[in-house]
């Protein structure tokens, strides 16, 4: 399956990019969406009983990122999200593709505490940006 077409403009990009710089530099972002996904998403908590957490925010941040890139033009498979989305596939991690709304609505909830710039406005264009690496990564549970 090749990457799907999609088309989002550069400034609803750069804006989901700053607000993750704003938000993502406070000293309580990560730990802030831990708590705001194991709130709307109990199944998840788990998952996550053996790990350190410490790493587990850096890990979260690269995939933030990827998630974040994956809307511009992406060639055939291997594709920037082939890797993480086997990772939380079935075979490995598995990850549910019903966790992964409430991934997005805690991640929303925590932008929205964290960055002081966010905005419904805001909130659509990350949705937006978020929808299409999702759908990707739920297409290869």
């Amino acid at each position: 399956m090749s990457a799907p077409q999609v088309s989002i403009d550069a400034a609803t990009l750069d804006a989901a990019h700053a607000s993750y710089e704003r938000a993502a530099v406070r000293p309580e972002f990560y730990a802030s969406f831990y708590a705001n996904f194991f709130k709307v998403c109990p199944d998840a908590k788990p998952k996550f009983a053996k790990t350190n957490l410490d790493r587990q925010h850096k890990l979260l941040h690269h995939a933030i990122g990827m998630l974040l890139i994956y809307p511009k033009p992406q060639g055939d498979e291997p594709n920037l999200l082939s890797r993480l989305s086997k990772r939380h596939g079935r075979k490995d991690l598995d990850i549910p593709a019903a966790m992964y709304p409430p991934f997005v609505d805690a991640l929303m909830v925590t932008l929205r505490q964290c960055d002081p710039s966010f905005s419904d406005q805001l909130e659509t264009s990350w949705r937006t940006i978020m929808d299409v690496g999702i759908k990707y990564m739920q297409t290869k549970y």
